[in-house]
């Protein structure tokens, strides 16, 4: 049996010219979304331990458990973020069924059963560990790989009471589904960006958005280092249509998702 790791944490080439430093914003420069995606992918919010690639690889089949009430609001919310996130990454993200087993769960509930959750849930059972996640985070994600860096499984809580006292409903919505897709760390360094946890961001920013395209390319696999993903990501964001997505990443973002059903 291979061994699981949990790990938790609180987006016409004929006609192309490059772009040129004058047409940038800070983020959209190779060195920039780089070190930023080296920071939020290899990196983990709870630990200074260095990662590698950390994706799913298969369909994400998902359930979402209500605890506390509005149920009809917070599943809109869910299924449109998860929309998004499918059409950017390419994903196969669908609600479970009696025929696939659920590897993603999502879990609307109240501040006074976190730390049962994070028990019961989360599976955790050092009880220091237990009280600090529960006392620091608005909400919570955790996901498990496997020996070869798959994620196989991922776990959302959201206490909705906690995050409606901190005007943070929608952002726990749409960080930590996407934090559960390989991208776990926070940082504040990195912003515009949803993973800055002192940004106002509620929604997918262009970099996120940029970090998402890149994760989810074809030419970085589960299991890479940071030498092998600094090398493929230079080679990657060189490329002339990788170069128009970074350009045109903020507009094409706020086409779909949350921001035009909410703006």
């Amino acid at each position: 049996m291979q061994a699981q790791i949990q790990v938790c944490f609180l987006l016409i080439t004929l006609l192309y010219s490059p772009i040129t430093s004058s047409q940038l914003n800070h983020w959209q420069s190779t060195d920039y979304i780089i070190t930023s995606f080296i920071d939020i992918a290899l990196n983990n919010e709870y630990s200074h331990k260095n990662s590698s690639i950390r994706k799913w690889s298969k369909p994400i089949y998902y359930q979402i458990i209500h605890r506390t009430g509005d149920q009809a609001l917070h599943e809109k919310l869910t299924k449109t973020h998860i929309e998004h996130l499918a059409n950017i990454t390419g994903l196969v993200i669908l609600p479970a069924s009696l025929e696939h087993h659920v590897n993603l769960k999502i879990i609307f509930s109240s501040e006074q059963y976190l730390q049962q959750e994070l028990q019961n849930d989360f599976l955790l059972n050092n009880k220091q560990e237990i009280k600090q996640l529960a006392h620091h985070g608005v909400c919570l994600g955790n996901f498990t790989i496997d020996a070869k860096s798959n994620i196989t499984k991922a776990i959302v809580i959201i206490p909705v009471d906690r995050a409606r006292a901190h005007a943070k409903l929608l952002s726990c919505i749409v960080e930590e589904l996407t934090q559960v897709l390989g991208l776990p760390n926070d940082s504040d360094k990195v912003f515009p960006s949803i993973f800055n946890d002192k940004s106002r961001d509620d929604y997918l920013s262009g970099l996120d958005f940029v970090l998402l395209k890149a994760l989810y390319h074809s030419s970085l696999t589960p299991g890479m280092n940071i030498k092998q993903v600094k090398h493929q990501l230079e080679s990657l964001l060189a490329r002339p249509e990788f170069q128009r997505l970074i350009m045109d990443s903020e507009q094409i973002v706020n086409q779909q998702g949350l921001y035009p059903l909410l703006n």
